[in-house]
C-alpha cells in the first residue's frame, strides 16, 4: 500500500481526515502507531493509506524535505540518538558518583543536549514536527527508555561510549553529504567534529582508568 503524508491542521480530527480522504480511521491509527488518536495536534505529520491519490493533498510535505527529515530522526530520537546519549551519560554520572567521572560525563551530556536542540531546529526547518520518535518500517516509534545502555562496569561503559561516539561522528558526516542544504550541512559537520572530540575524551579516560593495574584496580573498586 502506498501512503501520502499529511500535516494536521487546526480543528482536524482522525474522523474528519478519514472522511475527507475516504480512508478508514483504523488504517490511519494503525499506520501512525497512534496510542491516543484523539490527541492529534496542528503540525503533526500523519501517513494516510492511499492507492488512488494523484494530486498532493492539502498539508502534504513536498519532497525532498520530508525525506531529509526522516534521515535526521534516527540521530535525533531513535535508538542510537542524541536523546539516548543525554540520558545515558547523566545516568552514568549518577551511578559512578565520583567527581572525576562527573567532570567527564556531565559536560558531554550537556553537549548532546545542545545537539538534540540543533537537530530539532533542522527538522523544524524542513517543515516537520520534531517529535521524540523515529520512523521505522512505515511507522512512528516513540523514543523509549529501554534504548539506554545500563552497563555499570566502568571499562565496559567507556568502550560502549567510545563506540557510540565514533559511530555518531561518521553518521553525521554521511548525513552532511546526503542533505545538500548549507544551513543543515554546517550543523551536521559541527556535530561530527564534536562527537569525535567526545570519542577522544572517553578514549583518554579509558587509558587512565583501564589500561594499567592501578586503573583496573580503581575501576573494580567502583562496583
Amino acid at each position: 500500500m502506498d501512503y501520502a503524508r499529511y500535516v494536521v491542521q487546526p480543528g482536524d480530527s482522525i474522523y474528519k481526515i478519514a472522511k475527507a480522504y475516504k480512508v478508514e480511521m483504523s488504517d490511519i491509527i494503525h499506520l501512525n502507531h497512534l496510542k491516543h488518536p484523539d490527541r492529534i495536534y496542528p503540525g503533526q505529520v500523519l501517513l494516510l493509506p492511499t492507492l488512488e491519490f494523484s494530486e498532493p493533498i492539502p498539508g502534504e510535505i513536498p519532497e525532498p524535505n520530508f525525506t531529509y527529515a526522516m534521515l535526521l530522526y534516527e540521530a535525533y530520537a531513535g535508538k542510537h540518538s542524541e536523546l539516548s546519549s543525554v540520558t545515558t551519560y547523566l545516568y552514568q554520572a549518577v551511578v559512578l558518583d565520583r567527581p572525576e567521572f562527573d567532570a567527564l560525563l556531565r559536560p558531554i551530556a550537556y553537549d548532546e543536549l545542545r545537539h538534540l536542540e540543533q537537530l530539532a531546529w533542522c527538522i523544524r526547518f524542513l517543515g516537520v514536527d520534531p517529535r521524540y520518535s523515529a520512523f521505522d518500517k512505515g511507522l512512528w516509534v516513540d523514543w523509549r527508555s529501554r534504548y539506554l545502555n545500563y552497563t555499570t562496569e566502568l571499562c565496559t561503559m567507556l568502550n560502549y561510549n567510545m563506540e557510540d561516539e565514533r559511530a555518531a561522528s561518521r553518521h553525521y558526516s554521511e548525513l552532511a553529504v546526503k542533505i545538500p542544504i548549507p544551513e543543515i550541512q554546517a550543523i551536521l559537520n559541527q556535530l561530527s567534529a564534536e562527537e569525535e572530540g567526545h570519542y577522544q575524551c572517553f578514549s583518554q579516560a579509558k587509558m587512565l582508568f583501564c589500561s594499567s593495574e592501578t586503573g583496573v584496580s580503581e575501576a573494580a573498586e567502583i562496583q
